[in-house]
């Protein structure tokens, strides 16, 4: 069992996520903070395996200062960064701080729960800035798995085999669809799909 931490100081975000995670058999929500400054001290007293936290609080004290502070006391401690902002340099500062994984708060459920098992096996996750592709005329990126799914819908592949193949369900992919529409202005994802293909984005044989 992956005891977790939440630390956030949105209680909404906070409520979802343990909304998330309480089905699941391998992961439980053993405490939640609302102020980074409690974190520490929640740490001390709960002793979790993973501490989920947001970069950006209200307080004195930012996420990535916390993460610094946690991993000096408790080395063995699993830290997972997220932020809604998509701000290129958090994923810098937070790798600084010792963080072992950086994820999204747009991210599905499936994709919370996925980053913080494959961060308690001791791998490091994080969104691959290098080559990401924005469209629409906005200066706001896509995800990894955005941008695949929109290259598989470029060849044509319905929500059913997009879901089957990456192993989510139909629901989650229509969820990423709805993030690429707001991210980019488009009505619908065949004007989004078009745009990829003819900037050369729809990739070779899917």
């Amino acid at each position: 069992m992956i005891k977790i931490l939440l630390v956030d100081d949105q209680k909404i975000l906070l409520e979802g996520l343990e909304q998330i995670l309480a089905p699941l058999e391998d992961i439980e929500v053993i405490g939640a903070c609302t102020l980074s400054e409690l974190a520490e001290e929640a740490c001390a007293r709960l002793a979790p395996d993973l501490v989920l936290m947001d970069i950006c609080m209200e307080g004195r004290t930012s996420g990535i200062q916390i993460c610094e502070r946690l991993k000096m006391r408790f080395p063995q401690l699993r830290i997972v960064l997220m932020t809604g902002m998509q701000e290129v340099a958090f994923l810098e500062w937070a790798k600084n701080a010792g963080a072992d994984s950086f994820i999204y708060k747009e991210s599905s459920g499936e994709a919370f729960a996925d980053c913080i098992r494959a961060t308690m096996r001791g791998k490091q996750i994080y969104p691959d800035v290098q080559g990401t592709y924005t469209f629409g005329g906005t200066n706001i990126p896509l995800t990894d798995r955005e941008f695949a799914i929109l290259q598989r819908i470029c060849h044509n592949k319905t929500y059913e085999e997009i879901a089957l193949e990456f192993g989510i369900t139909k629901r989650t992919v229509h969820f990423h669809v709805g993030n690429m529409l707001a991210k980019t202005g488009y009505k619908s994802v065949v004007g989004l799909a078009v745009e990829a293909t003819e900037r050369g984005y729809a990739g070779g044989a899917i």
